[in-house]
Formats: structure tokens, C-alpha cells, sequence
């Protein structure tokens, strides 16, 4: 009786901890602080309720469940969908086990939370067992929404840099706590006018904090839930003959409210304002779909894969983003859970979650008509809501677990009859135990392979931290035991080989060691660097991020053997990869530039020319994608001055200066070309504007003391460069011009840079 007594606890404490931990947890030393966490701690607890299930099962030598084969027809075509999806995923394991990055999408989190539910409506026999559920989701959220609600108010109460802003929670965004919340109202109030004494006093609270959330956030998609669900619960919630003044007067105020700020979106006074989410639009996520069908049968019926919305983004993504901000971002999720997931999964598996939200519409429906019930009612309204909130809002991991926990309390109050299984016969018990070791076996094998990537994620943001603080050795050491706990994950290889590029420009500029030294550490470095980059693009050839660092990568070590073939390679994939993005066609226009000035430096005129024609070729293109791109309009100017057409290079450095005023070394850039062009005046004012920007620039008083130096100003020109003196005291040339320019004798011309001083790259180049 105690090993019965011990499962059937450890089954049922698995799971009130679940519920009352999730909503809270989050860890500090994770990219994702939320989602993989949670999802991590659903696998521990989901997998310690399974043995407690399954050992009671055993002990029992009978298994009771509610006789509800439909919803488990469900659950298995959904499962049955994603896996058909993951076979045809670019990356198997990723759309399995998902990444640290995105979990929520994985097959993984989906088998975990209908596992969950499977548990909760068969674990429980009792009503007050499941109302004490509810009563531990709703105390944490309520700690949930209160810490939100300091946190507005800039009351910070924990010690992490990240978590101190307004924005922070501990479920996710600011909209999506606000939607998390509006989906618990209905069920929040209905526990406030059916309970008695504390508990009465609990759901008032919970309902009040909630409602104040929803209103300091002020999601306009949040308030089109909560009329959605009011309206239902005019509908449903009234019983005949029997008018509860007090539910229709809260239920009026909660209808007129959500539908004024919906209408008439504004902060009130004294009310903090949030920052707003950005996320991708309906017509945006459309155009992926259709780029995702247009691929070929295969994808039009099974989709790219669980986890893959981020590769679909980047190929299909519509050109008009370029014209926003967020062009270099790229989005893990896309316009809502519900597109998504058509995305990801095709027609089959979109097809198939249709059908569920109707098999549940139509469950609703029948069950509230059937016999009045409040808390089923409530129950219903809340999983009314969070059917059309997944058509609207893209989910996070909190609130897919709020949508399937709030699909088990449905189904746990709604009577459904119950089917026992004896497991007597030596047949059933020996496939029973032996599906109860495997599943054992997997779950532990599972939290063994999660509790590394967590630890993994720990020693990367280490990683970070050093590299930062300029300290490379130990960002180095910390990536590369990140890389030994999770040797799959891509990311931790395309930043090691940045970290080891940094390593060798360091040594580069180290006066300490002897040239023989210095050779052999940059050989190690470059070596171990390339190795990292060449990882990160066989671990994910898919992945956009992996070929623009490979392509930087080699870009900074050309004039090493190789280096130019891997670097326009690299970019030429990144192109395929995401054509609709300016950025790998203005790194590898600058790549033939590079090549080009080399190339004039050996007098081969003709293929000077043919790299030059290839750069602006490229260069159009990535002005044709985003017309705003200064880098473009930067290198293009430079081809142009290169090919000996200045008036066409000074005006594709106009239209970059119209762009980027306040940029001071696209200020140096223009004025050398005037300079050149023997334009003194225009020179003059530029390098002048250059300085107003940043008095601190010796390139661009270098250049202004050699204009004055050309007017024939001697004294101003030995001021200018006596102050580039000051600023660089070890260099011989400005001492050189200062001895000729005090002698009477002219300056020398200037350099002209290499490098565009204008960087606009995505997220994945550390610089």
C-alpha cells in the first residue's frame, strides 16, 4: 500500500507543481529565458507523473480512463501531422527536440503538453483535486501579474540587468501576459461569485489584477478576446428564469470596457506607456505560405517542419520589410500560432487542427446546452477565447499550456464516462511494463539531453559576456564547453569562429611576440576558426546566419589562400537563402572591390574592371531590395570612383549622406572624393561637417589640413595636423608633413580608407 500510496502521489504532486511553478519559472542564465526553461521543467515533472501513473497502473493491475476517443483520435492525428512534417524537415532533430532559441513549435513540446493532458483528466477523479489545480494556476499567475504590475511601475524585483524594465514578466511579452490574462477572466470571475469566504476573497484579487493587467497593457487584440468572451458568456452563463443582477452587471462593465479600448486605444492618465511588440503582419506570413506551397507537393501537404518557421522566413519573407527597421530581424514566429502552424505542417496537418477547433467548438456547444454547470461555462468561454486567440496572436510556450490546461478542465468537468482496462492477463502486463521502461527510458533520456543544452546555454552566455568585455581567451574556453554540452546547436560554432577572427586580429597587434610567434598563433587561430565556421554550416546548411558569418569570416582573412573563393561562395549561399535580404549582396560586391583594388595594384586592367562591374552589379541589386541601404550606396560609390567615374561616385555618396547625416566617416568619404575631384570648397565643408560630428576624427583633420594645405593656408594646416598629432603621437607621417609643412614645403596627399565607415549588418556578425 505505501509503493501505491508513493506513485499515485508522486503522479498527482508532479502535477500540482506543474501548474503552480510554470507561470513563474524562468532562468536567468538562458537566451530564451522563458520558453526553454518551461519547457524543460514540463519535462521533468511530466515525465515523474508518467512513473507515478504508470506504477500505479502496474500495482493496480488496471488503468481508468475517461472515455473520450474522439479527443484521443485528436491528439494522435496532431501528433501523427507533425511527425509526417518532421521526416521532410531540413533538420530532423531540430523539429524534434526544437532549439534553445524556439521550443515552443517542436514535436517535443507538442507531444509533452497532450501528455499533460492525457494525465490531468485521467489522474484526477475528484472535483476539489482539479478546483485545487485551478487554484494553484490562478495564485501563480496572480504573483505573475503583480510582479508585472511592479515592473511597469519600475519596482524591479529582481537583481538581473534583463529584468530590469518595464517590459519584463515572467510569462513572456507584455501582449502576451495581457492575452494570458484575458483568457483566465471568465473562468477567474466565475470562481469569484461561486466561491465563499477566502477563496471568494482569492478570486476577486485574481480577477482585479488580471483586469488591471489587461488595462495598463492595453493589447487591442487582448480586448477583442475578452468581447468575444463576454459575448459568450451573455450567451451561455444565464440561466433560465434566474437573473444574477450582480454577474450581468460585471459582465456589461467587462463587455463596454473591452469594447471602448478596443475602439478607442489610449493610455490613461498616469498610466505608464509600454514599449510596443513587433511582429510579423497577416499579408507578410500569406506570402510565406504561399512560398512554402510553391515548393512542391510535399511541402504544400506536410509543410517545412516543426521548429522551421525561422528557415521560411528568411526564403520567403516579402521585400517590403526591407523598408521598415526590423529588415535585418529575423522572426522565430510568425503573425499568429494558427498560421504557423499551416506553415509548418502543411494542408495535412492544418486540415487537422481545423477539425479539432470544430470537434471542440461543437463539444462546447453541446456539453453547456446539455446541463447548466458554471464552472464548465467558464471553462468553455476561456477556451472559446484561446481557439481564436491561436488564429491572431502567435504562442509562446505559457500560453500553449494554458491552452491545453484549459482544454483538460473542460473535459475533466464535463461528465464524460469513464473505461477501465485490466492489465491481469500476463500479455497486457508484460506490453504494459514494457512500454512503461521504455517510456522511462526516453522521458530521462530526454531531461539528460535538455539539462545539458541548458548547461550548454549557461557557458555561451559566459561566452558573451567575456567577448564583450574584450576578455577572448576566456570567451573562447566558455564557447567551447558550451559546443562539448550541446554539439548540435549551430549557433555556438558560427560564434566561436567569430571570437577566434577577433583572436587573430589580436595577435596581429601584439608588439610582444616575435613574427615566427605571431605566424603560428594566427595559423592556429584561423585554423580552429575556420573548423568552428565550417561546423556551423554542415550542422545547418539551412540556416542563413551560418553562410553570412562564413562569408565574413573568409572577407577578413582575403589574401590568405582560399579565402576569396570561400568568401564569395558563402555569400552566393546566403543570397539563395534569403534572396530578399541586401545584405549578402553588398558584402559581396565589397568582396570583388577588394578584389579589384588588388588586382589594380598588378596592373591587370581588364579584370580590375570585370570585379568592379560585378560589385555594382550587385550593388543594384541590394538598392532594388532596400533603396535606404547606405553600405550600398557607400561601395557603389567607391566601384564608381574606382572605374574613374567620380561625378557618379559623389552622387551615390550625396544620396548615402541624405540617409546617414549623422554619419562622420561617410562625411570623410565624400569630402576625399571632392578632394580628388579638386573641388576644394565641397572638400573642405565635409571634412569640416565630418569634425562637427566628432571633433575627435584625425582622418578627417588630416584631410582638412592638407585642403588648407593646397589653399596655401600654412598655419592652419599645421594646426589641424598638430592636433592629429596629439591624437596619434606615434605616427611618422603626420610628423613628416608637419616638418615639410614648416619648411614651406607642401603636404602629402592622403590615403584613401578601404573600409566604408557606414555597418549595417543583421544580428548573427560580432564586430
Amino acid at each position: 500500500m505505501k509503493t501505491l500510496s508513493f506513485f499515485e502521489n508522486l503522479e498527482k504532486i508532479s502535477l500540482y507543481l506543474l501548474v503552480f511553478l510554470l507561470p513563474l519559472f524562468f532562468l536567468p542564465f538562458t537566451q530564451n529565458i522563458f520558453d526553454f526553461p518551461k519547457a524543460f521543467l514540463t519535462l521533468v515533472l511530466v515525465s515523474l507523473s508518467l512513473v507515478g501513473f504508470f506504477g500505479k497502473a502496474i500495482l493496480e493491475k488496471k488503468i481508468v480512463l475517461k472515455k473520450i476517443p474522439v479527443v484521443y483520435l485528436f491528439f494522435f492525428l496532431l501528433f501523427l501531422s507533425s511527425l509526417f512534417s518532421l521526416f521532410l524537415s531540413p533538420s530532423r532533430l531540430l523539429s524534434f527536440l526544437g532549439s534553445p532559441l524556439e521550443i515552443s513549435d517542436s514535436l517535443l513540446t507538442l507531444s509533452l503538453l497532450l501528455i499533460t493532458v492525457f494525465l490531468l483528466i485521467n489522474s484526477f477523479q475528484k472535483e476539489t483535486e482539479f478546483l485545487f489545480l485551478f487554484f494553484l494556476f490562478f495564485l501563480s499567475f496572480t504573483l505573475a501579474g503583480l510582479i508585472n504590475l511592479l515592473q511597469i511601475y519600475k519596482i524591479f524585483l529582481f537583481p538581473f540587468d534583463f529584468s530590469k524594465t518595464v517590459s519584463f514578466n515572467t510569462i513572456g511579452t507584455t501582449d502576451t501576459l495581457a492575452v494570458f490574462a484575458v483568457l483566465l477572466l471568465p473562468v477567474s470571475l466565475f470562481l469569484f461569485f461561486k466561491s465563499h469566504r477566502f477563496f471568494k476573497f482569492f478570486f476577486a484579487l485574481s480577477s482585479l489584477i488580471i483586469f488591471l493587467n489587461c488595462l495598463l497593457i492595453d493589447f487591442k487584440t487582448a480586448w477583442f478576446l475578452a468581447i468575444l468572451e463576454t459575448i459568450f458568456l451573455f450567451v451561455f452563463s444565464l440561466e433560465p428564469n434566474k437573473t444574477n443582477f450582480s454577474w450581468v452587471f460585471v459582465l456589461m462593465a467587462v463587455l463596454i470596457l473591452a469594447i471602448f479600448f478596443y475602439f478607442f486605444p489610449f493610455s490613461l492618465f498616469g498610466f505608464p506607456s509600454l514599449p510596443p511588440e513587433v511582429s510579423l503582419s497577416l499579408p507578410a506570413e500569406v506570402q510565406i505560405l504561399k512560398g512554402v506551397f510553391n515548393q512542391g507537393i510535399k511541402s504544400s501537404i506536410f509543410g517545412s517542419g516543426p521548429a522551421t518557421f525561422f528557415v521560411d522566413y528568411t526564403r520567403y519573407r516579402p521585400p517590403s520589410i526591407n523598408n521598415t527597421v526590423f529588415w535585418a530581424v529575423r522572426f522565430q514566429k510568425g503573425h499568429s500560432f494558427f498560421w504557423d502552424w499551416f506553415i509548418t505542417r502543411g494542408i495535412f496537418g492544418g486540415l487537422v487542427l481545423v477539425l479539432f477547433y470544430l470537434c471542440l467548438l461543437v463539444s462546447i456547444f453541446r456539453k453547456i446546452r446539455k446541463e447548466f454547470s458554471e464552472i464548465r461555462i467558464g471553462l468553455a468561454a476561456s477556451l472559446f477565447g484561446a481557439i481564436f486567440a491561436t488564429v491572431f496572436y502567435p504562442f509562446n510556450f505559457s500560453l500553449l499550456f494554458l491552452f491545453w490546461f484549459l482544454l483538460a478542465g473542460f473535459l475533466f468537468f464535463s461528465d464524460f464516462e469513464t473505461k477501465e482496462i485490466n492489465l491481469l492477463s500476463p500479455q497486457k502486463t508484460f506490453a504494459f511494463n514494457l512500454l512503461f521502461v521504455l517510456l522511462i527510458a526516453v522521458g530521462f533520456g530526454l531531461i539528460f539531453i535538455q539539462g545539458q543544452q541548458i548547461l550548454a546555454e549557461s557557458n555561451y552566455l559566459k561566452a558573451l559576456r567575456a567577448f564583450q568585455n574584450g576578455n577572448l581567451d576566456e570567451a573562447i574556453r566558455f564557447c567551447q564547453k558550451a559546443i562539448s554540452l550541446n554539439p548540435r546547436f549551430d549557433l555556438y560554432q558560427r560564434d566561436l569562429s567569430q571570437f577566434y577572427l577577433a583572436k587573430i586580429n589580436l595577435i596581429s597587434q601584439n608588439q610582444n611576440l616575435s613574427l615566427e610567434e605571431k605566424r603560428n598563433q594566427v595559423q592556429l587561430a584561423l585554423n580552429n576558426g575556420a573548423q568552428a565556421i565550417q561546423q556551423a554550416t554542415k550542422l545547418a546548411p539551412f540556416n542563413v546566419a551560418n553562410w553570412n558569418v562564413k562569408g565574413f569570416f573568409y572577407q577578413n582573412l582575403i589574401g590568405v589562400e582560399g579565402a576569396e573563393k570561400s568568401t564569395i561562395e558563402s555569400y552566393q549561399k546566403a543570397i539563395e537563402l534569403e534572396p530578399s535580404s541586401p545584405y549578402a549582396f553588398g558584402e559581396l560586391a565589397r568582396v570583388y572591390i577588394l578584389i579589384a583594388q588588388d588586382l589594380s595594384q598588378k596592373q591587370e586592367k581588364e579584370r580590375t574592371e570585370q570585379n568592379l562591374n560585378l560589385a555594382i552589379e550587385n550593388l543594384k541589386k541590394a538598392l532594388e531590395l532596400k533603396p535606404d541601404y547606405s553600405p550600398a550606396h557607400f561601395l557603389l560609390a567607391v566601384a564608381y570612383d574606382q572605374l574613374g567615374q567620380k561625378d557618379e561616385a559623389i552622387s551615390k555618396l550625396e544620396t548615402a549622406k541624405t540617409l546617414s547625416p549623422a554619419d562622420f566617416g561617410l562625411a570623410l568619404q565624400l569630402g576625399l572624393l571632392y578632394w580628388r575631384k579638386g573641388e576644394l570648397e565641397k572638400a573642405q565643408a565635409e571634412f569640416e561637417r565630418a569634425l562637427n560630428l566628432n571633433p575627435d576624427y584625425a582622418n578627417a583633420r588630416y584631410m582638412l589640413g592638407l585642403v588648407y594645405d593646397k589653399k596655401g593656408e600654412k598655419e592652419k594646416a599645421i594646426k589641424e595636423f598638430e592636433k592629429v598629432s596629439e591624437l596619434n603621437p606615434q605616427n611618422e607621417e603626420v610628423k613628416k608633413i608637419l616638418e615639410n609643412l614648416k619648411k614651406g614645403l607642401p603636404a602629402l596627399e592622403g590615403i584613401f580608407p578601404s573600409q566604408p565607415p557606414i555597418s549595417e549588418t543583421p544580428s548573427e556578425i560580432r564586430q
